[in-house]
């Protein structure tokens, strides 16, 4: 059963229902409606916390949407157990509800780190229609415009029985506002005949075994990760795991580390102004170097880099890390905070890794998804221990030693495609 349990917090006037903790993975948020945020575990999908604002002092709650999906998550009883927490029982969700909106929230968490650009009009197709079958329909309006608004110039790339349902799905929610628009997506829905050539990707295609190669030869030193909380939505492209978020090139002998990434095609170059490559040490929580962004001339179009010019050896530190920043004063992390953040960057790469999504490397083979999975799950475990959470460690060094099926959940339909 995942029963949680109700309290009161009077300083912030909210009633927090608890369950378990999240475990290694950590948590997606999803904010179905005002005042009411969940948390799932983005392992196994369960619900693990629900925050209610309340409206009165005494933990009371206001009719509407709120009630309404509280009422659809746990029963008719939830607006008077969350009234009165402290004589309630333990509450438990409604599965069939609760299961749509962690699809959706791990949809959400998944759209944020993916290699696949979140503007991808199938992230938006698939959460529209979870949104749609949980009772959003907000949501599902505004998802389903944006998914409109991507496949409107590329019908074609509706080849698939996946995308085909994706934006069938999207033909119902915007029909009846917009007719024209749905009835030309439903043609190409209906125009499709016989196998079609494999789309291209919006990026090259990854290579799983030279990820897996590169993780084993990576030896312990200086660290880094681009973490999704430091830098502005839709700007850099995550790697297959933390390691190919960023290149980085110690040249010693010049005294520079060099930091490149790579942008999301189309990225907002002004948001790419005030973003800082910077070298952080932990220990002390502060800033040795850092340095702005510029066009890589060398690579990729799409690459950018920057030169920090190390003010001394960096082995006279016990622990050195690069992160990337979208403000100067933006203050350093502990080297707790960054070892966390980092398990759950692995823990992601893991996940994605058990899923194999074809998209995103149609030649890398599953084995070569299962050895990224298990070298993403013990390089979580190191973080975590790292931490000190000898709890979420044991449960990564246990994911790493014995595979595991995917969750059930949403269908991650931009990374099965790759586009």
């Amino acid at each position: 059963m995942n029963d949680l349990t109700p309290s009161f917090e009077r300083e912030t006037g909210q009633v927090i229902l608890e369950g378990l903790s999240a475990g290694v993975a950590g948590e997606a948020p999803l904010i179905p409606v005002p005042g009411l945020d969940l948390a799932f575990d983005r392992a196994d999908g369960r619900l693990c916390r629900v925050v209610v604002d309340t409206t009165e002092t005494d933990g009371c709650i206001s009719a509407g949407e709120q009630a309404a999906m509280l009422i659809q998550l746990f029963g008719a009883h939830a607006p008077s157990a969350i009234s009165d927490p402290a004589g309630a029982p333990a509450l438990s969700p409604q599965p069939r509800l609760a299961g749509t909106l962690s699809s959706l929230a791990r949809l959400d968490a998944a759209r944020v780190t993916s290699p696949v650009p979140p503007g991808s009009p199938w992230w938006a197709a698939e959460a529209a229609e979870l949104a749609e079958r949980a009772g959003l329909p907000a949501r599902a309006r505004a998802e389903a415009y944006c998914a409109l608004a991507k496949l409107s110039g590329r019908l074609g790339s509706i080849d698939t029985e996946p995308a085909a349902r994706a934006a069938l799905a999207v033909v119902g929610i915007i029909a009846a506002d917009e007719p024209e628009a749905a009835a030309r997506l439903r043609a190409a829905v209906g125009e499709r005949s016989g196998p079609r050539p494999v789309a291209l990707l919006p990026t090259p295609g990854f290579d799983v075994a030279a990820e897996v190669e590169s993780l084993e030869k990576d030896r312990a030193g200086l660290q880094w990760m681009l973490d999704p909380d430091l830098v502005p939505a839709g700007l850099f492209r995550p790697g297959l795991s933390p390691y190919s978020d960023l290149t980085i090139r110690h040249q010693t002998a010049k005294g520079r580390v060099v930091v490149e990434a790579t942008l999301v095609p189309g990225a907002d170059c002004g948001a790419l102004n005030r973003c800082l490559a910077r070298l952080v040490d932990p220990t002390v929580r502060r800033v040795l170097a850092q340095a702005p962004f510029t066009k890589a001339t060398k690579t990729a179009a799409d690459s950018v880099r920057a030169e920090l010019k190390l003010p001394f050896p960096l082995d006279e530190l016990p622990e050195s890390w690069i992160e990337v920043v979208q403000n100067k004063q933006w203050p350093v992390r502990s080297a707790r905070g960054h070892r966390i953040r980092r398990a759950l960057r692995w823990a992601d790469a893991a996940l994605r890794a058990e899923r194999a999504p074809a998209g995103l490397a149609p030649h890398s083979a599953h084995e070569d998804w299962t050895a990224l999975a298990a070298t993403a799950w013990d390089r979580c475990r190191r973080d975590w221990e790292a931490a000190g959470d000898t709890d979420r460690a044991g449960q990564a060094a246990r994911r790493s030693a014995v595979p595991q099926p995917p969750a059930s959940g949403p269908a991650y339909l931009a990374e099965v495609l790759g586009r």
